[in-house]
């Protein structure tokens, strides 16, 4: 990894996972990747995760996962109000396996 700014390189070795971020949790980081010496793009987000096979299970569970909240904002932008809980509970559970 190549610091932006100051152009300092730090080499990283992982089994699961590296999850890197701005230091204030707050701010976005910006970040180009390049992967093989191929440039993949720009991006602009809360930080980057890169995952081996080993360690990807529980971030992609993590990301993947649907709550109840989630499903009921969809449901209701469809015009799908006030259904039971355990609608939403249900296609939580079945859309985060």
């Amino acid at each position: 990894m190549e610091h932006q700014v100051t152009g300092v390189k730090h080499r990283h070795l992982a089994l699961n996972e590296i999850f890197t971020a701005e230091k204030e949790v707050a701010q976005t980081s910006i970040y180009s990747l390049n992967v093989d010496d191929d440039y993949i793009g720009k991006f602009k987000s809360s930080g980057l995760i890169i995952s081996t096979g080993t360690g990807s299970t529980g971030w992609l569970h993590s990301a993947k996962r649907f709550t109840e909240i989630n499903v009921e904002r969809a449901l209701n932008k469809f015009g799908a109000y006030n259904e039971p809980s355990e609608v939403y509970h249900n296609i939580s559970v079945a859309l985060s396996e």
